[in-house]
């Protein structure tokens, strides 16, 4: 029961506020000032931006393990050249693993070729410019009262000291 009366009274209020009659007419008025609304922009231009990138290009084959036995046996006969006892064998294992590695390395090198090649991206170059947006426009009305306005951008506004006809919506009591 209570809930209903809750309604009820809910509803009567809502309805006291409903019952203002909105009005709405069209205007003659004086333009009093305008004034443009600007605002910031980045405007993004593209561009190509290319370079020149050196590759490795493998050669296609195999590839041989002589070098590396070579360059091995070589390295372990000078080490061995070198050095007394324990010492010419601690010299002539370096020797052999120095060789070897030497010898892989140049086979690694015979396996391809750098190339220069040009690559190229899209980039973007940004520039930052204002422009107007729109126009804040005062318009005095025949009782003296101001009406606000804004006209967004492409618009082409009326000159101050003209007359201009505006729409406005209003509740009775209110104007």
């Amino acid at each position: 029961m209570i809930n209903h009366i809750k309604i009820i009274i809910l509803s009567l209020i809502m309805s006291i506020g409903l019952t203002q009659t909105v009005s709405a007419e069209i205007i003659r008025g004086l333009v009093t000032m305008v004034h443009p609304v600007y605002a910031n922009y980045v405007e993004q231009t593209p561009y190509q931006h290319c370079y020149t990138k050196q590759v490795f290009i493998p050669r296609n084959g195999s590839s041989s393990a002589t070098p590396a036995i070579t360059g091995g046996i070589v390295g372990g006969v000078i080490g061995n050249q070198f050095g007394k006892g324990s010492g010419k064998t601690i010299l002539t294992v370096a020797g052999a693993l120095l060789g070897s590695s030497i010898g892989s390395d140049l086979n690694n090198s015979s396996n391809g070729y750098n190339k220069n090649i040009q690559q190229c991206e899209t980039r973007y170059s940004e520039s930052f410019n204002t422009r107007i947006r729109g126009y804040n426009i005062a318009v005095t009305i025949p009782n003296g009262r101001i009406i606000n306005t804004y006209k967004k951008a492409p618009y082409n506004p009326p000159p101050v000291h003209s007359n201009i006809d505006i729409f406005i919506n209003y509740r009775l009591g209110n104007y």
